[in-house]
């Protein structure tokens, strides 16, 4: 099982969605955003993140925890990384019956 510091390794694995590779300087997330043709309110919505505390991950200044991370990735069609951030993800209890 992979740390999760690891489970990005290369901006290749983010942007294996659309074939693009981010240009210098561009964050891999907002490259596979614009790839897909999401707007940054638009994909904020769809993964339950706050637009504001989404451009700053992209840019680098906060980060996300493993659930948003991951709600993220699949909005992004992300599957390789959504796949590796599955074991990580808190398992949802069950109500006794």
């Amino acid at each position: 099982m992979r740390h999760p510091d690891t489970v990005i390794e290369s901006a290749s694995s983010l942007t294996e969605s659309n074939k693009r590779l981010p240009d210098e300087g561009e964050s891999p997330l907002r490259c596979a955003r614009k790839g897909l043709g999401l707007s940054l309110r638009t994909t904020a919505t769809r993964a339950s993140i706050d637009p504001g505390h989404l451009s700053r991950v992209e840019r680098g200044e906060k980060s996300l925890s493993v659930e948003a991370l991951h709600r993220l990735a699949v909005v992004l069609e992300l599957d390789e990384l959504v796949a590796q951030l599955h074991p990580y993800l808190p398992r949802k209890r069950q109500k006794d019956g």
